[in-house]
Order: C-alpha cells, then structure tokens, then sequence
C-alpha cells in the first residue's frame, strides 16, 4: 500500500513539474515547443515628410546629442537609429524649440520680449522679461504644433478675443502659459498610468506619433512577462534614413536662426545644437541692457528651458522624468 501511494505521488509530482514548466516556458516565451516560430514582420513604408519635431526625434544625435549610459531610465530615452542614451530634458527642450523656430521662420508666429516682475522662482529668479508669442498664420501640422494650435484656441477662447482682430494687446500670449496648454493637450491622449513627467511626456507623445505613421514599429507582447516590461520598438531605418536630406535642412535652418539671433558666444557655437539648454548665457537672466537689445535665440532657449523646469517642479517628486 505504501509503495502504492509512493507511486502515485511520484507520478503527480512529476506531472506538476512537467505542467509548471510548460506555464513558465508559455510565460517567458509566449509559444510551446513545436509551434511554429513568428514570421518576419514587414514593416509599411510611411507617407509625407517628416515634421521638425519628428525629425528631432528621429535624428537626436544631429539635434540633441547623446549622455552617458549611467543616467536613470527616468531622466534618459534612446535616440532611436544609434540606439545611444540621450537626456529627455534636452530632448524635450530641443523638440519645442525646432517647431518654434521654424514657424517663426515661415512667418506663422511672432515673438517679442517685454518686461516683466521677478518671479523669486528657479531657475532664474532674478530674470526680470519674459518671451511671448503670437499667432500671426495657421500653423503647419505636426504633433507639437497641433497641440500649439490647441493651446492658441483655447486660450484666445477665455479671454474673449478673436484670433481675426489685429493689434491686440489679448493675442500676444507667454510662453509659459502655451507650453503648460501643449503639455496638457498631449496628456490627454496618456493615459494616466503611462504619464511620466513634463520631459518624459512630451516625448512619449512625438513617439507615440512616429509608431502611428510607420516610422517606429511597436513589437508584440505575447507573454505576461514581457508585457510588465517596457515596450520595444522596431526601427524603421530604411525610411528614416531616406529622410537625412531633411534632418540636415532642419539643422541649418535652426543654425541660421542662432547665427541671425543669437549672441556673440552663441553665434561661436551656432553648429553644435546638442549644447544642453541649462549653458545659455547665464547674463540674460540679470539683463540690465535695455530689453529690445536681448538676443532672441538665446531668450528663446532659456524661456522654453525655464517654463519646462518650472512645469515640473509642480510635479509630485520632481514629475518622474
């Protein structure tokens, strides 16, 4: 009887393992032995140019450069061709600032600086002016850029003012305030639960936008492991790379830019455009010149730098990323 009984917990117990294998072998790989393996996923060929914010994105190590490998998975993405770290607070800054200029280059968007209260803040709490932008044409489309043309809406909506009227004081608007309306515009399309910070956001949603038009491919997650797990994006390479020609254009428009509108010590380094924004020139946040003689690129720079760091100081824990 008691060999019996031996036998036949010696028998269960090996099914129990052959049956906990399977389960895990299912859970980590996602197929059993003997099924046939994936097929090789053929990737669409996107249609239509690439935004300048997509072209940043795709193209950081020409717009925003790489970091070192120890940085935290909250504070660095993945330039998506060289597979190399790049910091999201630079990229983010950079992507605002390509669609900036180039609407302000096709004449879209107006900018002036004008005076302004310190406001005790960092990251410059002594800085006494401030950027604001009007909309002075539609603007082109693109996923930061719609989100802009929101912002526009909304706020010429609260204040009562018709985009149409000309020479009101209610169509210059602070950068600030478009930029926390842009953030908010794209965080209505996150969920909640994959919202990771001002920086983190921001470029999550020009992701999301590239894997829409076939650029990035999002692999599946069969298994329930592999789903806990950050997602893995296939590259579209070949299509990205057929966009090069426009990458450099992009990049010598925002060159001009620096060179016409920068000051003498950002007209030096008008080509390297992976500078981090926190190296502008320190001196424009005590000006004492008169307001009109501040370098518009560097006032650009420092204003969409500074509106970020001030969104994400509003953030519990700092906002993530």
């Amino acid at each position: 009887m008691a060999i019996a009984i031996a036998v036949i917990l010696g028998v269960v117990g090996i099914l129990l393992l052959w049956y906990g294998h399977k389960i895990w072998q299912s859970l980590t790989t996602g197929t059993l032995r003997g099924e046939p393996a994936d097929e090789i996923i053929q990737l669409p060929t996107p249609r239509g140019p690439l935004a300048p914010d997509e072209t940043v994105f795709l193209f950081a190590e020409q717009f925003v450069g790489t970091v070192s490998a120890e940085g935290s998975s909250h504070t660095t993405g993945t330039a998506p061709l060289s597979q190399q770290p790049v910091s999201l607070r630079d990229q983010a800054n950079r992507l605002i600032y390509a669609v900036l200029v180039d609407q302000y280059q096709q004449e879209r968007l107006q900018f002036r600086i004008g005076a302004c209260d310190p406001t005790m803040m960092p990251p410059f709490p002594h800085k006494a002016w401030g950027l604001q932008v009007q909309r002075s044409d539609a603007l082109s489309s693109s996923p930061l850029l719609d989100c802009l043309n929101v912002a526009f809406n909304v706020i010429y909506k609260q204040r009562g003012v018709s985009s149409t009227e000309e020479d009101s004081e209610k169509l210059w608007i602070s950068l600030d305030e478009l930029l926390d309306h842009i953030l908010r515009v794209a965080r209505a399309e996150i969920s909640f639960w994959k919202r990771e910070g001002v920086y983190g956001d921001l470029c999550n949603y020009i992701e999301e936008a590239l894997v829409a038009r076939g650029y990035l491919h999002e692999l599946p997650r069969n298994t329930w492991l592999e789903r806990l797990r950050s997602r893995k994006l296939q590259v579209n390479r070949e299509a990205i790379e057929q966009r090069q020609p426009a990458a450099d254009e992009l990049h010598q428009r925002l060159t001009e830019f620096r060179r016409d509108y920068g000051s003498a010590q950002t007209q030096q380094v008008a080509d390297d455009l992976t500078q981090p924004e926190e190296e502008a020139n320190q001196e424009l946040s005590e000006w004492t010149a008169p307001i009109d003689e501040l370098p518009l690129d560097d006032a650009l720079r420092m204003s969409i730098y500074e509106a970020l760091v001030s969104l994400r100081q509003l953030e519990p824990s700092g906002g993530g990323r």
